[in-house]
């Protein structure tokens, strides 16, 4: 399984996942914030499937995907949650303040207010990391929950990271 980022100058950027069965899952954020998913089979050019997400959609999804744990909120609550949360994909440099640091070591949540809720190292979804032993490499994409000023602290914090 393989992950590729592109940038894509005046539209936003491209994630194109390689799937076990040949084929590719492609993800295409938007500057706007609307994300397009793309499917396409093996030994096919044009995709098969193509979903048009706005941006609270995507993040409703990939909450499912990354595994957090469903429980049932008030809608008036959860609209009030989601306005206010955000989650971020980081990608952990070789310079970064994390690198070769557990979550706990570097203090994240205190020092940020935000939380780590997976880390994507190499094929592997590490979902929950443990903070006390699980440690921050280069290369490492960080799945950061929290407020938008959270998630400036994070990054300002982070140093050599990119979204």
């Amino acid at each position: 399984m393989q992950f590729r980022e592109t940038d894509l100058p005046g539209v936003g950027k491209r994630y194109t996942l390689e799937l076990e069965d040949g084929g590719e899952l492609t993800l295409i954020i938007h500057n706007t914030g609307r994300r397009e998913l793309y499917i396409i089979e093996e030994d096919e050019e044009e995709p098969t499937c193509v979903i048009s997400l706005t941006e609270d959609e995507a993040k409703e999804l990939g909450f499912l995907l990354a595994g957090t744990t469903y429980q049932p909120v008030a809608p008036e609550r959860m609209e009030l949650i989601m306005k206010e949360m955000v989650m971020e994909w980081v990608k952990v440099g070789e310079r970064s303040n994390l690198v070769n640091r557990t979550i706990a070591e570097a203090q994240i949540r205190k020092k940020t207010g935000a939380s780590i809720v997976a880390i994507i190292r190499e094929e592997d979804m590490l979902v929950n990391p443990d903070p006390n032993t699980t440690r921050i490499m280069p290369g490492d994409i960080l799945v950061v929950a929290g407020t938008r000023q959270q998630i400036k602290n994070f990054l300002e914090y982070c140093g050599d990271c990119s979204t």
